[in-house]
């Protein structure tokens, strides 16, 4: 877990709020609390915070228009409307705007701790071609999102570096020279078996083997270039969210 993550809860049921509260503590988080929306949205300007989970039906200002409002200040803010109503056309309309995700309430206490770890431990990232500036712009990305991303620009040097660090996904060019993604995948493999791996390419008949085999290995899927960096971004959550 993060060291000290902050996270945000904002309900007005009093009894939850202190509930809520305790077991994060419990588990090493900081925690502030805030009974309303407004509340909330004065607290996310004076501090900063991993995550925060927020009610949606509170009286005056609700938990999706907070949310909306505290993301005007912070963009990247990470928010989790917590509900116990069914209103999917309101919950679809908060997840399209940006909030991370919805619970429902009453809350399994184990998926909302699972969700919070995912949300502020954030995997190594392991970048693996032979295109300097394409590992680069990918790198970049994933840090501005709070990751910490390793480039390699050979099988061999990803190899070592996986020794290294404990790399959690990794993005592994197919074609490459000297060792190729599908050899540099099974090593990394051996290195780490749990490792995501995820093929790319730009050779999409001419490698067509190589990634049927890559994927008959586990690997998870294969970007075919030229993508958008942000795809492989999502592509991410969504795998991260199942583990």
């Amino acid at each position: 877990m993060k060291e000290q993550a902050r996270i945000l809860v904002v309900d007005d049921n009093a009894d939850l709020l202190r509930t809520l509260a305790l077991i994060l503590k419990r588990s090493g988080y900081t925690v502030d609390v805030a009974a309303d929306g407004a509340s909330a949205v004065e607290k996310f300007k004076a501090h900063d915070f991993d995550v925060a989970l927020m009610d949606i039906v509170m009286p005056g200002m609700d938990g999706v228009e907070a949310f909306l409002k505290i993301r005007e200040n912070k963009p990247c803010a990470k928010v989790v409307l917590m509900t116990a109503y069914s209103d999917e056309e309101l919950v679809k309309s908060a997840l399209d705007q940006g909030a991370y995700s919805t619970i429902y309430k009453p809350i399994d206490i184990a998926k909302m701790m699972s969700l919070i770890s995912n949300i502020v431990v954030k995997p190594v990232v392991l970048i693996v071609d032979d295109d300097t500036d394409f590992c680069n712009t990918m790198a970049k990305m994933f840090e501005l999102k709070g990751y910490k991303a390793n480039t390699a620009q050979s099988g061999e040097e990803a190899i070592r570096i996986a020794k290294e660090t404990q790399c959690s996904i990794a993005f592994i060019d197919v074609k490459m020279p000297c060792m190729d993604g599908l050899e540099t995948y099974l090593m990394l493999r051996k290195i780490n078996p749990n490792i995501i791996s995820i093929m790319m390419t730009g050779y999409r008949d001419e490698v067509n083997d190589i990634v049927s085999k890559a994927l008959a290995a586990d690997a998870s899927t294969c970007f075919y270039k030229p993508f958008h960096p942000t795809e492989a971004l999502s592509f991410m959550s969504r795998i991260r969210e199942k583990v």
